[in-house]
C-alpha cells in the first residue's frame, strides 16, 4: 500500500511524542507535522496533502470536534483524547476510530488498519468520473458531471442529477469525501455542485426550480469558494 502522510493535532507533548514514535513504526505512514493548535494546522488541512489526521479532542480555542465540523473534506480522521464521551460525536462525524489514551501500539495498529481497509474499500467505488450508488441490493452508476446538488433525508442522501434521483445510504460528510472540488457544503442539509448553480439570490442558491438554503454555519466557506466580481 502506499505511503499515508498523516499530521497530529495534540497540545499535550508526552501525547504527541508518543504518536509520533508509534507512527515512526509503521512503514505505510509517513508524519508531515504535528501541531498543538488546530489553527496552525487549518493550511495543511485545506490542502489536499493530507491523508490521515490524528486529532485531539481538547484542544486550545477550538476543540476537535468543532474543527471537524469546519472542514469541507476532512482526511481520514482518528480521534485521541482521555474522555469517552465524545465517542458518539466522533463516529456521527464519520471518524475512523477513537483512541482512548492512554493506548498501546497495539491498539494503534488495529486503528491503522481500520484507515487502510478503508480507504481500499473507497478506492473500489470511486473514480473520478462516476460514484456507485447502492441502494435496494443494487449498484446504479452515476455521472458526477450530471450531479446537481446532493440532500440529507434522515440516514439517507438524496442525489439528485440532471435528468433523475438517487437514494444512498451513506452521510452528506462521507459523500463529500468522495466528490471533487466543484462541491460545495452549502447547508447542513445540501451538497450543491458550483456548476450547476445558475442564481445566487440573497441566503438561496437558485439550480433550476430549486432554491437551496445557504446555512449560516456554512456561507462565510461557500462564499470564499464561488468567483465573484
Amino acid at each position: 500500500m502506499e505511503q499515508l502522510n498523516c499530521i497530529i493535532i495534540e497540545d499535550q507533548i508526552p501525547a504527541q511524542e508518543t504518536l509520533k514514535g508509534y507512527i515512526k513504526q509503521v512503514p505505510t505512514l509517513n508524519l508531515l507535522d504535528a501541531y498543538i493548535s488546530p489553527l496552525e494546522a487549518m493550511e495543511s488541512l485545506n490542502s489536499s496533502t493530507v491523508d490521515l489526521l490524528f486529532l485531539d479532542v481538547h484542544l486550545p480555542k477550538l476543540s476537535g470536534i468543532e474543527l471537524l465540523k469546519t472542514l469541507q473534506k476532512p482526511p481520514q480522521t482518528i480521534l485521541t483524547t482521555a474522555f469517552s464521551e465524545y465517542a458518539i460525536d466522533g463516529f456521527e462525524l464519520d471518524v475512523v476510530d477513537y483512541l482512548l489514551k492512554p493506548f498501546s501500539f497495539n491498539r494503534f495498529l488495529k486503528s491503522i488498519s481500520k484507515v487502510e481497509k478503508k480507504g481500499l474499500k473507497n478506492k473500489s467505488w470511486f473514480n473520478h468520473d462516476f460514484l456507485f450508488v447502492r441502494n435496494k441490493g443494487q449498484l446504479k452508476k452515476v455521472a458526477i458531471s450530471e450531479i446537481q446538488y446532493i440532500e440529507a433525508r434522515g440516514d439517507f442522501s438524496i442525489i439528485y442529477t440532471m435528468g433523475n434521483r438517487e437514494i444512498a445510504n451513506i452521510s452528506l460528510q462521507k459523500i463529500l469525501s468522495l466528490l471533487g472540488c466543484e462541491f460545495v457544503r452549502a447547508h447542513k442539509s445540501y451538497i450543491v455542485n458550483i456548476d450547476k448553480i445558475e442564481k445566487i439570490i440573497g441566503n438561496h442558491i437558485l439550480i433550476k426550480t430549486k432554491q437551496i438554503p445557504i446555512g449560516r454555519t456554512f456561507k462565510e466557506q461557500f462564499m470564499q469558494r464561488i468567483k465573484t466580481i
